[in-house]
């Protein structure tokens, strides 16, 4: 099922009803989570709850297994081979025809592995069940001894497809309180599932048939027409997986569980380093607290430092596919860093570009024009099926045949990113895109009570016309897949 759907909406009304009917009772909850789960992953294919169970069986036995054991260097093998175990069902399904292909005399179990049907989020609940069982063993969180409880938060539907990857330090206590919503996390919940509806239904939609045709004609098409629809594949996939991210926050506020905030407005970074703390932020996170922290962070040579992150960029470009193109994406992201590394101008900014002024100054312009161009470059790996194609894209816009007049089908598609940019820009600074603000002069008029009935009027208009703007725009007959749902 996918949340723009009306089968969708009736699934989780019936959901919604029976948690918020239990308020109460915890476990009778987390029982109608666990069902819902189930039942929604079995919709996709009916082997899927097969792997998802053994996922939560090995999870569950071995953060028991870790946390019974009080001496830390009898632990740690417990916890090498949780992971193990964890990680070969990923591995195998995955990377099994890449790894078999490559050994001489196994090309028939190379034709077998890559006829397996690669359950939809494994790679989410796989790090998900990899995080629980390390932080178990690094005593931040204690083992979950309710199975129904473990199994619910593994399973929990509205992350459970394309993430985000849910922290069991932050999102596991969640599933022991009862927790009903509160009218304005309501209203926050009904705002970013309009927006994210908007994205996947108006946005992504509507330039996806644009997208396509660039990479499947890329020998036919001119270099300017090839770079545009680079910027085009950038807009689609944000629209694409950060909607995804919105609903998924939206639904799961609704049933009382707070997600992490997965993408915060990317577009908008100065630098790759802030890109990158603002995209995908749930795998950025898994990544430093149990990839690159443990592997030294920044504290070796600076030598050091490079080599890991480029190794972190590889192991990333890795979880998303066993092709060489993931591999060559995520180098390409981990050699932009070097400049910056180098220069030492890797600046943490702890504000958003242009803070309390509507406009950035020509230094942050050019920053945030250079970081999307660099970011944009890295898509041609990312989309592409293979590396020819890669370097048609490549040799196509290095040349003169960029300044070409573009295709008129791009051009046009572009202006679909017109509004999401702008609407994001005004919004930098907000709670969630769609937040209403009201002027100073009118809050010291009003008061704190007239405020937020001003602030609760607005928000009703501003959803209601985005809900106006998704019946006018949406494709109707374009229901495809969240495009993350292949990683």
């Amino acid at each position: 099922m996918l949340f723009n759907t009306i089968e969708f909406a009736g699934f989780f009304g019936i959901i919604l009803v029976l948690y918020w009917a239990l308020w109460k009772k915890r476990d009778l909850q987390n029982l109608v989570l666990l069902a819902g789960g189930w039942y929604f992953y079995n919709k996709l294919h009916y082997t899927f709850p097969l792997f998802l169970a053994g996922m939560i069986a090995v999870g569950y036995l071995f953060g028991r297994l870790i946390h019974a054991q009080e001496d830390i260097k009898k632990r740690k093998p417990i916890l090498v081979a949780g992971i193990v175990l964890l990680g070969f069902g990923l591995t195998y399904i995955k990377y099994s025809g890449l790894i078999l292909g490559n050994i001489t005399g196994l090309h028939q179990w190379q034709a077998s592995a890559l006829h397996i049907l690669v359950p939809v989020g494994i790679s989410y609940y796989t790090f998900c069940s990899i995080g629980y069982i390390t932080d178990v063993y690094r005593r931040r969180i204690p083992a979950e001894t309710n199975i129904i409880t473990y199994a619910a938060y593994i399973s929990f539907f509205p992350h459970l497809l394309s993430g985000p990857i849910a922290s069991a330090v932050s999102i596991l206590p969640q599933f022991r309180r009862t927790h009903i919503p509160t009218r304005k996390e309501i209203e926050q919940s009904v705002g970013e599932i309009i927006w994210g509806l908007f994205k996947k239904m108006v946005i992504a939609a509507n330039i996806e048939l644009a997208v396509n045709y660039c990479f499947a004609h890329a020998t036919d098409l001119h270099g300017s027409t090839l770079f545009l629809g680079c910027v085009l594949f950038n807009f689609y996939l944000y629209a694409d997986f950060s909607a995804y991210s919105e609903l998924a926050r939206g639904i799961a506020r609704l049933l009382g569980i707070e997600l992490t905030q997965n993408f915060k407005m990317p577009f908008f970074s100065r630098n790759p380093g802030e890109f990158w703390r603002r995209w995908h932020t749930s795998l950025r996170k898994w990544m430093l607290d149990y990839l690159y922290l443990p592997l030294g962070g920044n504290k070796g040579s600076m030598f050091q430092y490079i080599m890991l992150m480029l190794f972190i960029f590889s192991f990333s470009g890795l979880w998303h596919g066993a092709n060489i193109t993931f591999v060559c994406w995520g180098l390409l992201n981990g050699l932009y860093f070097i400049p910056y590394i180098l220069t030492n101008t890797l600046t943490r900014y702890k504000e958003p570009v242009a803070a309390g002024r509507m406009l950035p100054t020509p230094k942050e312009f050019f920053q945030i024009l250079l970081t999307f161009v660099l970011m944009t470059s890295t898509r041609i790996f990312f989309r592409s099926p293979d590396m020819a194609v890669s370097r048609v894209f490549i040799e196509k816009i290095l040349s003169a045949d960029l300044f070409v007049k573009p295709m008129e089908l791009v051009v046009r598609n572009l202006y679909w990113g017109i509004p999401m940019l702008a609407v994001e820009w005004i919004q930098r600074e907000k709670t969630f895109v769609l937040d209403a603000g009201v002027p100073g002069f009118l809050k010291a008029r009003l008061g704190a009570e007239g405020t937020e009935k001003l602030k609760t009027l607005l928000r009703l208009v501003v959803y209601l016309l985005v809900i106006f703007f998704i019946w006018k725009f949406h494709k109707a007959k374009n229901m495809t897949e969240y495009y993350y749902f292949k990683f």
